[in-house]
C-alpha cells in the first residue's frame, strides 16, 4: 500500500510544476479571495446572502457558491454585487511574484 502512496506523490509532484496546474491554482485562489471579500463585506453590513443576492439580481445559491470560492464572477456581476454591498469595485493589476 505504501508503494501506491509513493507513486501518487510522485505523480502529484510532477503535475504541480506544470503550467496547467499553476493556472488552475491561480484561478482557485482568485475565486477564494473574491468570495472571502464579498462575504466579509456582507457580514460587516449585517446582511444575509438572500438579501445581497436579491439586491444584485442573482440567486442566493449563486452568491453562496461565489462566497465559497466555487466560481470566478465576471466584472458585470462584481459591479452588481458591489452596488448591493454599498461599496466600490476596484480592479488592480500587480506584478507577478517570481
Amino acid at each position: 500500500m505504501s508503494d501506491e502512496h509513493v507513486a501518487y506523490e510522485e505523480i502529484a509532484a510532477a503535475r504541480r510544476g506544470t503550467v496547467g496546474y499553476r493556472e488552475g491554482y491561480d484561478e482557485a485562489r482568485r475565486a477564494f479571495l473574491i468570495g472571502q471579500a464579498v462575504r466579509e463585506r456582507r457580514l460587516a453590513l449585517g446582511l444575509s446572502q438572500a438579501e445581497v443576492a436579491a439586491r444584485a439580481g442573482m440567486s442566493q445559491p449563486a452568491l453562496s457558491r461565489m462566497e465559497a470560492g466555487g466560481t470566478v464572477p465576471t466584472i458585470p456581476v462584481l459591479e452588481r454585487i458591489a452596488l448591493a454591498l454599498e461599496t466600490e469595485l476596484i480592479v488592480t493589476f500587480g506584478s507577478h511574484a517570481a
